[in-house]
């Protein structure tokens, strides 16, 4: 959940500068990693540069700039909001670098994963109905053990938010999110093997004093391995969110996922927001797995800006 008003000044134009980078170094103790950011770069550069136009092309009327909503994303944390984007407007969420750490297998080594301009793209189409796109262009998996590395892209999510209630004011605010997970690349180890879907239940309850507070349930069917029989799981999260000021927020949330028969993954959250504008917020934060086989550590830093 965000925190100003359920975790972004309008601007017709948006431009981002690129320098030339074919690669990036990033050193993690005695190892150095020659990551290949440009795809994602460009990937990401060429999102932001075009939403305004697509927000201009959408075809529905265009909610005034005098009686937007407050700025309501879907990060930092992990916990879905139920508030959903104007009409005719768009809303470019991206993590700008992540990391995660696994815990040990049982030969006792560890997974590390990277990824640069993980982006959701929520378009406003109605009222109270959004349609998400979320892209992953560019992650990296460093098995332990000396392992080959498998780096591309990930993941590609279509998602509709609908909100039942709350979307303009209230003490509460729900929303219904079902989801549809298409890999891209099943050799790469980023996608899953075939398609997944689930769905999500975001509710936000004010607490007054400057705290909101935010849960989500759902359902999430997945193929573990190639062949495998499809597994249900149930993630279940809550998040505290805090507004400091007016521009500053934090978080402190519990992630869990519940998956039949296995100790659930389970971690805990935390971060922070900086409401730049009406409609940019810059976001950092980062988790640790408490439990299961969540990721012992995973911090992050990202952006979203409204159009």
């Amino acid at each position: 959940m965000a925190v100003h008003s359920g975790p972004l000044v309008s601007s017709s134009t948006a431009r981002l500068s690129i320098v030339s980078i074919d690669r990036l170094t990033v050193r993690h103790g005695a190892m150095a990693l020659s990551l290949p950011p440009k795809r994602a770069i460009v990937g990401a550069a060429l999102l932001i540069s075009a939403a305004p136009s697509v927000a201009q092309s959408l075809p529905v009327a265009s909610t005034a700039p005098a009686i937007l909503r407050d700025l309501a994303t879907d990060r930092p944390d992990t916990t879905e909001s139920p508030f959903t984007i104007n009409a005719g407007h768009v809303q470019i969420e991206t993590t700008l670098f992540g990391y995660a750490r696994a815990p040990r297998d049982a030969a006792g080594q560890r997974e590390e994963r990277f990824e640069i301009g993980t982006t959701n793209v929520r378009l406003g189409v109605a009222d109270r109905l959004e349609v998400n796109l979320v892209l992953r262009p560019y992650g990296l998996t460093v098995p332990g053990g000396g392992a080959r590395r498998t780096e591309g892209i990930g993941v590609i999510d279509l998602r509709a938010k609908y909100n039942l209630w709350g979307d303009d004011g209230g003490a509460t605010a729900f929303a219904v999110l079902p989801y549809l997970s298409i890999p891209t690349d099943r050799s790469n180890g980023l996608s899953p093997p075939d398609v997944e879907y689930g769905v999500l239940l975001p509710l936000s309850i004010e607490l007054g004093g400057r705290l909101g507070l935010g849960l989500n349930a759902g359902v999430a069917v997945r193929q573990p391995d190639v062949g495998a029989r499809y597994r249900v799981s149930v993630p279940l999260t809550a998040s505290l969110a805090v507004a400091w000021s007016d521009r500053i927020g934090g978080y402190y949330e519990v992630a869990s996922e519940v998956a039949g028969g296995k100790n659930p993954a389970v971690s805990l959250n935390t971060g922070f927001t900086w409401l730049a504008s009406e409609s940019l917020q810059f976001d950092t934060g980062i988790g640790f797995g408490v439990a299961g086989r969540a990721d012992r550590i995973s911090p992050f830093f990202g952006v979203s800006a409204r159009f």
